[in-house]
């Protein structure tokens, strides 16, 4: 009886207009889930604390982010010049970061996400106005680790999996998207700061610093991110995108990404591709790009992935610069 109730407030709106229209299923979706996941809400956090714990990831967050705050800015990778958010700024953030773990609706979680998300760009451009501030993923990942660790965002991963488990698939798309796939990529990084900071360390690997000191390069991490090839058809060039993944995201996903922030409005018409000396194999939905590059790096080969129409030819470099 309470959701026949609702139905009048829908029809006593103010009138639309001539260029509106009501979304009656939006409506009644967000009415069900915020009826439902309110009395759900506990019982979702208890299963997903009752597996991250037993499985080891939260133990490891827990870890990795109390040996992070010990680590410069510079151990994250982020960019020399790139001046990152202050203590206020960091203050504004925490706070979103704090509404959506309060939050019990994965969309509210979402918006808080996004608007973390914005607050971290504004602050670099305020911070950077002499220098380059544009952020692409190969600058936005470290410095959305080191947030994560400035904040003490220890529940990431659980929020992260809540969001990807009640999102309308229909969101997943977009900005918001490509923003919790960046939070998923940033946890991975973060779950094996520490041992891939000592195996640095004892490979003798280094960064470039203004300080000669040892860095770590949350990018090399396979599974974080995704370095995609696209070519400019119009200049005859090839151009390198950093794309945020999760672990095991299939090529159908990845496309969803890549379209979006490339604004392509017929991505039925693209795809992707593995590059393996200057020979292109289309890829299908089901395929992790991920794992593909572990295989074949394993067999001690080397590959791209490259996104472009299924129709256009390509005379590949063996080598083009991922």
């Amino acid at each position: 009886m309470r959701s026949i109730s609702l139905i009048p407030r829908v029809f006593s709106a103010p009138q639309l207009k001539p260029t509106e229209f009501l979304n009656l299923d939006v409506i009644l979706e967000g009415v069900m889930n915020r009826l439902v996941l309110k009395e759900l809400r506990e019982h979702i956090y208890s299963l997903l604390v009752d597996e991250y714990v037993n499985n080891g990831s939260v133990p490891s967050m827990v870890e990795n982010i109390h040996y992070a705050k010990s680590k410069s800015i510079q151990d994250f990778a982020v960019r020399e010049n790139l001046v990152p958010p202050n203590d206020n700024d960091l203050k504004k953030i925490s706070e979103c970061f704090k509404r959506l773990q309060d939050a019990f609706l994965p969309l509210e979680k979402l918006e808080h996400l996004l608007s973390a998300i914005a607050l971290i760009f504004n602050a670099v451009k305020m911070q950077n106005r002499s220098a380059d501030a544009c952020l692409g993923a190969d600058d936005f990942l470290p410095l959305l680790v080191w947030v994560l660790v400035q904040c003490n965002v220890l529940t990431a991963e659980l929020e992260a999996e809540y969001m990807w488990g009640l999102l309308h698939p229909s969101l997943i798309p977009g900005e918001g998207g490509y923003y919790l796939t960046a939070l998923c990529g940033a946890v991975h990084v973060l779950k094996s700061y520490k041992s891939s900071m000592e195996a640095s360390s004892a490979n003798g690997v280094k960064t470039l610093g203004s300080d000669n000191t040892l860095s770590y390069d949350p990018l090399n991490e396979l599974k974080s991110v995704l370095k995609v090839v696209v070519p400019d058809e119009t200049n005859g060039s090839l151009l390198t995108k950093t794309l945020p993944v999760r672990p095991h995201m299939t090529t159908r996903d990845v496309c969803k990404i890549i379209a979006h922030k490339l604004r392509i409005t017929n991505p039925q018409d693209y795809s992707l591709f593995k590059l393996i000396d200057g020979q292109e194999f289309l890829l299908s939905e089901t395929d992790c790009p991920q794992d593909i590059k572990s295989s074949t790096t394993a067999c001690g080969s080397h590959c791209l992935f490259a996104y472009k129409r299924i129709d256009a030819k390509i005379a590949w470099p063996h080598s083009p610069s991922p």
